[in-house]
C-alpha cells in the first residue's frame, strides 16, 4: 500500500471511542494516519504494519435542511457542520463570531515573579495531536471555564510552575522534572520537546551574581594571583570565585588597589588572609 507523503497525515493517536475496524464494531485505540481522500488506517504511517482500515462509526442523526430527510452523520462530520459550543446557542445570527482556537502568547515573568522565584506557564494542545502552544492566563481561564467564545471541545489546556531564579543548576533540575511529571500526568506525548532542553528559560541571576572581571580588579586569596573570570559578591563574605555562591568550597577574592605600592601591601595582606581563612 503506497501513499505519497504529501497526501497523508501521520502520527495521529486515538484513545478510543472514535474509530472501529472497517466491517466490525470493534473499537480501535492507538496510532493511525489519514489520507487526503478522508480515509483512516492503523499505524503511525504506511510503513508501520499491520495496516488496517478504520472508520468513524455512525452515531449522530441530523435533519437535512434542504431535502427534509433525516441523514446519518459521523461524529467527525458533525464537528464540521456545527461546532459544539455553537450548537448550544439558539440565537446565532449571520454576523455571529465562531469560537476561537487558542493563540500562541508567551507569558513572560514579571519583576514580582522574580522576587518569588517562580511563576505559572500555560499551554494548550488539540485533542489527538502532538502539537503544543503556549498561551496566556486569559485564554487559559476561558478554556477552563468552557467559555463559548473559544473552541474548548477541541482543545485541552494545562499549566505548570516554572522556576526563574535561585541556584541555576537546581532551577534546571527542578524545571526538567516538572515537565517530565506533567507529560506523564496529563498524557502529553512529546511535550518535553517543546522546551528543547532549555530548562533555565527566563532564568535571571540576582544582583551581585554572574559578574565578570578581567584580572585587574582582584587577587585570589588562596593562590595570591590576579583572578579573571566570573565572580559573585556574597553579602557577608564579599567577592568570591564563581557566578553564584555554592556549598562547594570556592575561593575568596581580594580587591587590588590602583598604585604599585598599595598593590604590594595588599599582596602581603592577601598572603596572610589566605593562610588564615582558606576558601569557602
Amino acid at each position: 500500500m503506497y501513499f505519497p507523503k504529501s497526501q497523508i497525515t501521520v502520527n495521529l493517536y486515538t484513545n478510543g471511542k472514535e474509530f472501529v475496524f472497517a466491517g466490525t464494531d470493534k473499537d480501535y485505540i492507538g496510532y493511525y494516519f489519514k489520507t487526503s481522500d478522508g480515509r483512516y488506517y492503523t499505524g503511525r504511517n504506511p510503513n508501520d504494519p499491520p495496516i488496517e482500515e478504520i472508520i468513524i462509526p455512525t452515531t449522530e442523526q441530523s435533519e437535512d435542511a434542504e431535502e427534509g430527510l433525516t441523514g446519518a452523520y459521523t461524529g467527525d462530520a458533525i464537528l464540521y457542520l456545527v461546532p459544539d459550543v455553537y450548537a448550544i446557542n439558539t440565537n446565532i445570527g449571520l454576523d455571529a463570531i465562531p469560537p476561537s482556537p487558542p493563540k500562541q502568547s508567551v507569558n513572560l515573568p514579571t519583576e514580582e515573579d522574580y522576587e518569588t522565584t517562580e511563576y505559572q506557564r500555560y499551554f494548550a494542545s488539540k485533542e489527538n495531536e502532538y502539537k503544543y502552544i503556549e498561551i496566556d492566563l486569559d485564554q487559559y481561564t476561558k478554556f477552563t471555564n468552557e467559555d463559548s467564545t473559544v473552541d474548548y471541545p477541541l482543545y485541552r489546556v494545562f499549566s505548570l510552575p516554572w522556576l526563574i531564579s535561585g541556584d541555576r543548576k537546581n532551577v534546571i533540575n527542578i524545571n526538567k522534572k516538572t515537565v517530565e511529571r506533567t507529560q506523564i500526568n496529563f498524557s502529553l506525548p512529546g511535550f518535553k520537546s517543546y522546551f528543547m532542553d532549555n530548562y533555565d528559560q527566563y532564568f535571571r541571576y540576582t544582583t551581585g551574581e554572574n559578574l565578570k572581571t578581567d584580572g585587574t580588579e582582584f587577587l585570589n586569596a588562596r593562590t595570591n594571583k590576579p583572578y579573571s573570570g566570573l565572580y559573585h559578591i556574597h553579602p557577608k563574605k564579599g567577592p568570591m570565585v564563581g557566578a553564584q555562591h555554592t556549598k562547594v568550597p570556592h575561593d575568596y577574592l581580594i580587591p587590588i588597589s590602583g598604585s604599585n605600592i598599595e598593590y604590594r601591601v595588599n599582596k602581603t595582606e592577601t598572603q596572610r588572609s589566605s593562610r588564615i581563612s582558606g576558601n569557602y
